[in-house]
């Protein structure tokens, strides 16, 4: 009779305690990643904090939280996690009623990317692990992993060409806004400038001298392509710490810059393209801009996608950062050279055995950059 007692008593609580988990168990369940930072440079370390709360009376001796992110992510604590084409990562906890636990991964960013954890799925149990359930939540973890630093020794050549003739070119434009007075016309004048009225009054031909105003402005041009037997990924990657290094440094210095490139952000699907950036502030905006940008795939070409913002706009100086060296992206720079002249520069990344093209025209306005 006891025996019997004993039975109905235990599976009375069984199934009590599996309806009351069944019902309850994911109530007042919390589960936060956060990055430690939301930006970091390729190479650098960070760390992701887990974070789980139970804010009820019903304690979970059993937890499993499950996410996965980019296997370009690397987690120094490999024991609960596994890399196949992502990482999984499956983490146990046994929390007990307001209780909070945190645990914090370290982990290396080696590659540039935007990488974000969209969900977690929770696996709990009842106290007789005799059923498993689950739950979801959501997840707003991301880092921004930017451009990787590329050493003084490779960037000073770059900068002091494209920082000598900047200075070089520094020109004053017309302020169309303010005119200065009016003087006689001279053959080379343009025939908007002519004021009509005062050539009327004083019988010959006169002209508006106008107001100057300094201006400087750079654009940067990136071209991803790379169509070689060979893919050569790591120039793509230095072609884009290159873009990432000029614009800071040319930033810092109060000039405009503005930064273009056929490839597209893996969020928006949207080319690159960043305009009028003109404050040391603006630094951030286009690492965060370069560290979303797809750079491998089928990319448009260059000069389709590109061609109307660079033969339609103007700046003092234009950049070029391309490794691609075929012809059609050639051809773009001798026309880019016929129709604007001098005021640009094509700054090239080459492998450490890559030799420089030979017989290129414009060699005096290319610039090579060796992979270190």
């Amino acid at each position: 009779m006891v025996i019997i007692l004993a039975a109905l008593l235990g599976g009375g609580f069984f199934l009590a305690q599996r309806m009351l988990y069944a019902r309850w168990w994911s109530r007042e369940v919390y589960v936060f990643l956060r990055f430690g930072k939301e930006m970091v440079r390729a190479g650098e370390t960070t760390c992701l904090w887990e974070v789980v709360e139970n804010r009820k009376r019903l304690p979970l001796s059993s937890l499993k939280v499950k996410f996965q992110c980019s296997r370009h992510l690397v987690f120094s604590d490999r024991e609960n996690g596994m890399v196949t084409d992502r990482y999984y990562r499956n983490d146990l906890f046994s929390i007990m009623p307001y209780q909070r636990i945190t645990r914090t991964h370290q982990l290396t960013c080696p590659q540039r990317g935007y990488y974000a954890i969209e969900g977690i799925d929770l696996v709990g149990a009842d106290l007789f692990f005799s059923e498993e359930m689950t739950a979801y939540r959501k997840s707003g973890a991301a880092v921004y992993v930017t451009p990787k630093m590329l050493s003084g020794v490779m960037l000073e050549p770059a900068l002091r060409k494209i920082s000598g003739e900047i200075a070089a070119r520094r020109y004053e434009l017309e302020d169309p806004f303010t005119c200065r007075g009016i003087r006689e016309y001279e053959p080379w004048d343009e025939i908007r400038k002519i004021n009509w009225k005062a050539s009327a009054r004083m019988d010959e031909l006169m002209v508006n001298e106008r107001e100057h105003t300094t201006v400087s402005s750079l654009r940067i041009f990136m071209n991803l392509e790379d169509s070689d037997i060979l893919k050569r990924q790591e120039l793509v990657e230095m072609s884009i710490s290159l873009c990432a290094a000029l614009a800071r440094e040319f930033l810092i210095q109060g000039i405009q810059v503005s930064v273009y490139a056929n490839g597209r952000d893996c969020i928006t699907g949207q080319l690159l393209s960043l305009e009028g950036l003109n404050a040391a502030s603006s630094v951030d905006a286009v690492d965060r801009a370069l560290a979303r940008l797809e750079a491998q795939g089928q990319l448009p070409r260059f000069g389709d996608c590109l061609g109307e913002k660079l033969f339609g706009g103007s700046a003092l100086y234009t950049v070029f950062i391309s490794a691609y060296k075929h012809e059609d992206y050639l051809e773009v720079l001798r026309r880019f050279h016929r129709e604007r002249g001098e005021g640009f520069v094509w700054v090239c990344p080459v492998g450490a055995k890559q030799e420089e093209l030979s017989g290129w025209e414009l060699a005096g306005r290319t610039l090579y950059v060796q992979e270190g």
